[in-house]
């Protein structure tokens, strides 16, 4: 079984690129039934830096051509194009990838916290829509828990950066002091009210929160401090805020340009100026409204200077991290062949205790009059014998990853010849 992936990120692709390829946790359960059809098994991750498609195959050649050319239809480009822009991990190379995206290593914003519950709610999408199998949920969970035992280790994620506290950044450098600023936050999900909170800490004044459902604008508004408008109200709110941070899950521009003329006309401020941050994927604010006089518009290409600036100083902990990760690959490998074999251990194992319970009750009946303890050392030992005698047999399987091997263990120890199946893990817990 090999592992593979295929996606566009900041890195390799233009922001015009990553819209058409980016999708919303209300679009994804059709496209995953869709990509099921042509893969197989199917998670996607598609976040505001990335969208990436992870499947396995048993012919490689032919997994690797049916998933860039999926990619490719997601972003309208054909084979030569898509090829030129996508990257490819497979095997031991998608492994890597998908602990290092995980722990955000693979991120603008190095280490940063939020990836991990991006790839937690990516399984769990796929697994509701059944597009997930055994294999990718296996290496799902493993990523998470390297993740965790990376963070631990590591100052990777120290400070908890986000795309979203690095805005709030830029957009202090660009008018200085925040304190006493009027906000206007546009979308109620995460990312914008990391924001908010971020733009809390520096001491930015009166934070106005617009959505587009009265009830849920109205508890995250309550929740940061701050007033709420609903979004049919984006004009008037505008032209009473000096700074705009939006990010909803919108699927196209719902800030017109003709919408920011309208709010800086009627601001009662001449000339009054909007400092306009976009952190949506595809974007909220359209790009023209940067060209308006008055008007500073930052989208997150603009973010890399100061996510340079992190990483600069996270580089000693990335590096730590890769050490980690190259030694976590062999440990996944490891447990898969375990996974592949497990039925034949447990056969193994069971036909063991069968045969060691029946014969010990033999020998228990034909010795009279034994104590307890006595009754209860005899146990003892004979579980360790099996134990024993087994243990062999058990690392052989452990460290082979071939049909065969499996097969010889069942008939030198005479287990059913049958296939075994192991059913999904998808919901699996994420401990130790």
């Amino acid at each position: 079984m090999n592992f593979l992936v295929a996606g566009l990120n900041y890195r390799t692709a233009p922001t015009e690129l990553l819209e058409r390829v980016s999708v919303n946790d209300r679009n994804l359960p059709d496209l995953l039934l869709q990509l099921q059809k042509q893969l197989g098994e199917t998670v996607v991750l598609s976040t505001c830096n990335r969208t990436e498609i992870y499947t396995t195959g048993e012919d490689l050649d032919s997994a690797r051509a049916r998933l860039v050319a999926s990619l490719g239809d997601m972003a309208d480009l054909n084979e030569d194009e898509i090829s030129s822009v996508a990257y490819v991990y497979e095997g031991d190379a998608a492994v890597r990838h998908a602990i290092r995206v995980t722990c955000g290593l693979d991120s603008m914003v190095i280490g940063e916290h939020q990836i991990a519950g991006q790839v937690q709610t990516a399984l769990r999408l796929a697994g509701e829509a059944g597009s997930v199998d055994t294999p990718l949920s296996r290496l799902f969970h493993f990523a998470l828990r390297s993740s965790r035992r990376i963070r631990e280790a590591t100052g990777i994620g120290r400070s908890r950066l986000t795309i979203s506290s690095i805005g709030v950044q830029l957009v202090e450098r660009a008018i200085g002091s925040l304190r006493d600023r009027r906000v206007l936050l546009v979308g109620a999900g995460e990312t914008g009210k990391l924001a908010a909170r971020t733009l809390g800490r520096m001491g930015a004044g009166r934070l106005t929160v617009a959505g587009r459902y009265a009830e849920r604008t109205e508890r995250v508004a309550e929740e940061l401090g701050g007033d709420w408008v609903l979004r049919d109200n984006l004009v008037s709110a505008m032209a009473n805020t000096d700074v705009v941070i939006s990010a909803t899950a919108a699927s196209e521009p719902i800030i017109t340009t003709e919408m920011v003329q309208a709010a800086l006309e009627n601001s009662g401020t001449n000339p009054h100026s909007l400092v306009m941050l976009d952190l949506a994927m595809p974007r909220d604010i359209e790009a023209s409204v940067g060209e308006l006089p008055n008007v500073t518009l930052y989208g997150l290409p603009d973010l890399q200077v100061i996510a340079d600036e992190h990483r600069a100083e996270r580089a000693d902990a990335a590096a730590e991290a890769e050490i980690i990760i190259d030694k976590e690959v062999p440990r996944f490998n490891e447990s898969l062949t375990a996974l592949a074999t497990e039925p034949v251990i447990r056969a193994l194992g069971a036909r063991a205790e069968e045969i060691r319970l029946r014969e010990l009750e033999n020998g228990l009946r034909r010795l009279k009059g034994l104590t307890e303890e006595q009754r209860s050392i005899i146990e003892t030992m004979t579980k360790s014998v099996v134990s024993k005698i087994l243990a062999d047999p058990i690392t052989f399987l452990r460290t082979r990853d071939d049909d065969e091997a499996a097969s010889a263990i069942s008939r030198l120890f005479g287990l059913p010849d049958e296939d075994a199946h192991v059913e999904s893990d998808v919901n699996e817990g994420d401990a130790e």
